[in-house]
């Protein structure tokens, strides 16, 4: 049996990207500003996302604290997020 998922992961300024599953190791770096991965949560999708309409493979929904846009054309250039105190590893 395989396994399917990806990590979520977050650098300590709360800046949010995803690796897939063995993708992650020391050498992980933010792509937004280059810190290293202080948490990460992995995201088990082999049996599947949802059953019975609940989310069942372990995705955390992260509360936005930041978000900056452009103030012209309203792009959003970065955004932040707070790192959950309940964490499947803090690294």
């Amino acid at each position: 049996m395989s396994y399917e998922g990806y990590s979520q992961l977050l650098c300590d300024r709360g800046h949010q990207w995803t690796e897939g599953c063995g993708q992650v190791d020391e050498y992980s770096t933010c792509p937004v500003c280059g810190g290293p991965p202080v948490w990460e949560n992995c995201v088990d999708q082999t049996n599947g996302i949802f059953e019975d309409g609940i989310r069942i493979d372990g995705y955390v929904e992260l509360e936005k604290v930041k978000e900056d846009k452009c103030e012209h054309c309203g792009h959003v250039k970065e955004v932040c997020y707070k790192i959950p105190d309940n964490v499947t590893r803090q690294l």
